[in-house]
Formats: structure tokens, C-alpha cells, sequence
């Protein structure tokens, strides 16, 4: 008899050779063991969720030398022995350990859920981009998969219906709902809508088995929490609901999404708020920025943050980096919002599209923040030219795909920024994109001592801004350059750029 799993196993990947299964159980009795390897390793509660169980097991594989992996099959027991099961009745999954010189393939994915109930409803195959990536998981394995954000979305905890304490305080005026005190039933609602978020937003068959079979690293965006978290005003964004609705966001995030406060070992700090993180798999240095956890109106990242990143990068100085991946939620790089941001000034309230505006890198308070990033990773790519590093930036977040570019012409060093999303939520509209497109700018901007110039380019074989749903694949060919495919649901839409700077 077997025993059904919750959500799970979700696989993670945490630093060198060390990886972790994670799993949520209910009504299980005993220990419950992982098997890899011909090894038992026994799992760790770590928290109860609801009356659920989260466990977490690491386990270190041993690393193929050369250039060529091992597919690894594990399975799950309970105390007993019984099988575990996940919720389509498997008991087995296999995944691609790299071969120490080997160079990985890598996914990379974000924007995976709605916005909005319309959306879900009108979106005829939800899922079809995780079967995409099942299919090209099947025919050339990835070893890696990168979720740069709204791995969930949490924007339904504002839609409780009567009666609820949440919809009682959504009634009130804006000023009454930044004084109000979160009550003890407003706190257990808030409580009970994250331990549910997970298991029902990541049931999806297709969704579960590339999470059981492709080592993840995720990091949160906005909606992970709920929309434009950090970009509302102080007074709103301090107020006591909000912050209840924060640490629960963030209890939740910590166990799926991290795999338990007792993954420390990709942490640059796991004595600060952050969760930035920073590791090297293969031939990749992956720094995977927190954008979200002490984003203000006026700051997206704390000073404990940018001096936490900046001694993970120090750290490689005189270290051979071939390959430079930094996750950031919000692209860097991207369409200018000053036309539309310089109407908001004028108004004296506070309107919904404004949040969505503050989130960007190109807003006026974050216009020095994220020149510090870019000249940042501009210092660091000059100091590794002999190494000819290249520099990525991942992003996601506006549900369209596109490449960017940021170049120094003086010193002669450069970043390409990726965005790819989403791989469940559906692009902007004709329309919607119509009115982006008029209210927005992507022409050439010069930032800094103006010899550092930020663009959108055009990959060869697509347009400029890919309006369907995807997510990217990374892998470093022969020729020592970073190959980049977008992986699209529109089929004409599947275009390749390589990486070189």
C-alpha cells in the first residue's frame, strides 16, 4: 500500500555536491527515508504546515569525473517501508548528476501561475510550457533549473468573501487599514491561505514532475508574496496587515521554496534578512539576487545585501570565472517608464499601475541603485577580462521574453540580460501591449559617466519582444559561448542567440 504525498518530492540543489528532496506529507506516522544510491538518508521535519509535514533529506551524490553524468533513480519510504507516492502515483524519479568538467544544461523559468482567476480561466492549456519542458528534459537532460520569481501567486489573499476578517479590512477606508491591528481570526486566515498556496499551486502533474526530476534553486519575486510587495508607500507597506501577510509569505517561502531555513549553504549571510544567494555549479558562478524581502518604496536591496554580494564576488578575485549568471527578478534592463511615471507625480493619490511602475530598476527612486549594480557587475567582469567572463543577467516578471544589453565602450566589457516569462501566465494582450508600447520607450539610454549605454536588442530568429509564454535554456557549446534558447508556445517564436561579450 502506498502512501500519497502531498506536494513534492520537489529536488533541490544547494552548493558543490550537495542536493536536498523535500516533501509534504499528511497523516504520516514515523520517519520517512529517502533511498538514492543505494543509501537511506532519513528526513528532518522541519515544520508543520497546517496538519501537513514538511521534511527535508540532503543527500551528496558522488560527482562522474570527466565530461560525462549519471542519471540517479530515488525513491521515498515510510517508517514502515511502504512506499511514498506522489499525488500521480509515482514512486520512482530519475535525475542528471553533471560530470565534473561537463558542461550542464540549464532552464530557467518564471512567472508560474495568474494574476487573476479570468486568466486562468481563459487560458485553454495552463501548463503547456512545463510539457514542453518535459519533452526537452526527456530528449537532453537539464541539470539545473533557475526560478527567478512568481514562482506562485498569492494576489487571491485580498479576495476572501464574506464573512472574513480579511474582507472586513478590505472595506475600510485607505488610512483606517493602515492603522488597523491584524485580530487573532484575521492572523489565522492569513496563516491558513499560505499553507494551502502551495499544494494548490503547484499540483499541476506536468509542473510536480519537473520539480522532482530537475534540481531547482528558486528565488522570490512580488507575487510569491502578493503584487508589488516593497513598492507601496511606508505607511502601507509598515502597516501591521501588511507585515502579518509578509511573514507568512515568508515562512512558506522558506520551507518550498528554499527547502528549510536549514539550507545555509548557497546563503551569502544566513545571519541577514536577505536571502541572497551565490554558488558555482560546473562552469557557471550563479549569484541569485533578493530583490523582495527588504525592498522599500526607495530601495530594492538593504546595504547588508549589496555588501553581502559584493564580498561573494571579491571572493572570486584571482578565481578562473568563465560564466557570470545573475538572477534578478525585475529586468535591469528594459522599456523606460518615465513618460507614464512623470503623470502618476502629478496625481496626489496613490493608483494601482503605480506599484507596478516602482517595481521596475528605471524608476525614479531606484535610478542610483541600479546604476550601483550595473557598474558593480561592470567592475567585476574588467577585473576577470583575462578570464573573458561573460555576464548575464536572468530576469522575468513583465510576461514577455526579450534580450538586453549593457555596454562600457570605454573599458570594453558588457552584460546580456535574458528575460523569460511566463511559463504559466499569459502575455499582455494586443491591446494591452499596444498601450505599453505607446507609454513606454526602448530607445538608447546612457546612464552613469555616459559611456555605459543600456538596450534592447533583437535576437536573431525572433522580434524584439517574444508576447507569448516560454522559458530560456542555457548551455555553454564548444565554441566556449553561452548558447540561449527560447523555448515558446507560439512555434514560429523559438529564437537562439549565443553569448560572447
Amino acid at each position: 500500500m502506498k502512501t500519497s504525498i502531498v506536494v513534492g518530492p520537489i529536488l533541490g540543489y544547494e552548493r558543490g555536491d550537495f542536493y536536498t528532496v523535500c516533501i509534504l506529507t499528511d497523516g504520516l506516522a514515523g520517519v520517512p527515508q529517502l533511498l538514492v544510491a543505494g543509501k537511506k538518508v532519513a528526513f528532518a521535519l522541519l515544520e508543520r504546515v497546517g496538519s501537513a509535514q514538511f521534511w527535508r533529506a540532503e543527500f551528496q551524490p558522488a560527482i562522474p569525473g570527466g565530461a560525462t553524468g549519471t542519471a540517479l533513480t530515488y525513491s521515498l519510504a515510510a517508517a514502515d517501508g511502504t512506499a511514498l507516492a506522489d499525488r500521480q502515483d509515482q514512486t520512482q524519479w530519475t535525475f542528471y548528476v553533471p560530470g565534473a568538467t561537463e558542461h550542464p544544461r540549464l532552464a530557467y523559468t518564471s512567472c508560474n501561475g495568474f494574476s487573476s482567476a479570468a486568466l486562468m480561466r481563459d487560458t485553454s492549456e495552463p501548463y503547456a510550457l512545463w510539457q514542453k519542458m518535459a519533452a526537452t528534459h526527456k530528449e537532453k537532460p537539464f541539470a539545473l533549473l533557475l526560478m527567478g520569481g512568481d514562482q506562485l501567486y498569492a494576489d487571491a489573499i485580498w479576495s476572501a468573501k464574506a464573512p472574513s476578517a480579511i474582507e472586513a479590512w478590505t472595506q475600510k477606508n485607505y488610512a483606517d487599514q493602515n492603522k488597523a491591528t491584524a485580530s487573532a481570526k484575521m492572523i489565522k486566515e492569513i496563516t491558513d491561505f499560505y499553507d494551502a498556496l502551495y499544494p494548490n499551486g503547484w499540483k499541476s502533474p506536468d509542473m510536480a514532475q519537473m520539480l522532482a526530476t530537475i534540481p531547482s534553486v528558486m528565488m522570490w519575486d512580488d507575487h510569491d508574496i502578493f503584487d508589488g510587495w516593497g513598492s507601496y508607500p511606508a505607511e502601507r507597506q509598515n502597516c501591521d496587515v501588511y507585515q502579518q501577510v509578509f511573514a507568512q509569505a515568508e515562512r512558506t517561502f522558506k520551507l518550498f521554496q528554499l527547502r528549510g531555513a536549514a539550507n545555509n549553504r548557497s546563503r551569502l549571510n544566513p545571519a541577514a534578512k536577505h536571502y541572497s544567494m551565490g554558488f558555482q555549479f560546473r562552469g557557471f558562478h550563479i549569484l541569485a539576487l533578493d530583490n523582495r524581502a527588504e525592498r522599500t518604496y526607495t530601495q530594492i536591496m538593504s546595504e547588508q545585501n549589496w555588501a553581502d554580494a559584493k564580498a561573494w564576488l571579491n571572493a572570486l578575485d584571482g578565481k578562473p570565472v568563465k560564466n557570470l549568471l545573475v538572477m534578478v527578478g525585475v529586468p535591469v534592463i528594459y522599456r523606460s517608464f518615465a513618460t507614464v511615471e512623470s503623470v502618476y507625480d502629478t496625481t496626489p493619490w496613490h493608483e494601482e499601475l503605480e506599484d507596478d511602475i516602482h517595481d521596475h530598476w528605471s524608476a525614479k527612486p531606484h535610478h542610483a541603485e541600479r546604476i550601483r549594480l550595473v557598474m558593480v557587475l561592470l567592475d567585476f567582469l574588467e577585473k576577470h577580462k583575462a578570464d573573458k567572463t561573460k555576464g548575464v543577467l536572468l530576469s522575468g516578471d513583465v510576461h514577455v521574453g526579450a534580450l538586453g544589453q549593457v555596454w562600457n565602450e570605454r573599458r570594453q566589457v558588457g552584460l546580456t540580460q535574458v528575460i523569460s516569462t511566463g511559463i504559466v501566465h499569459p502575455p499582455p494582450s494586443a491591446m494591452a501591449w499596444m498601450g505599453i508600447a505607446a507609454t513606454t520607450s526602448d530607445t538608447p539610454e546612457s546612464i552613469d559617466d555616459g559611456d555605459t549605454v543600456p538596450e534592447m536588442l533583437t535576437p536573431p530568429g525572433g522580434t524584439r519582444y517574444l508576447r507569448t509564454r516560454n522559458f530560456a535554456t542555457l548551455y555553454v557549446g564548444t565554441d566556449s559561448k553561452i548558447w540561449v534558447n527560447w523555448i515558446c508556445e507560439a512555434p514560429k517564436l523559438t529564437p537562439t542567440f549565443a553569448i560572447n561579450l
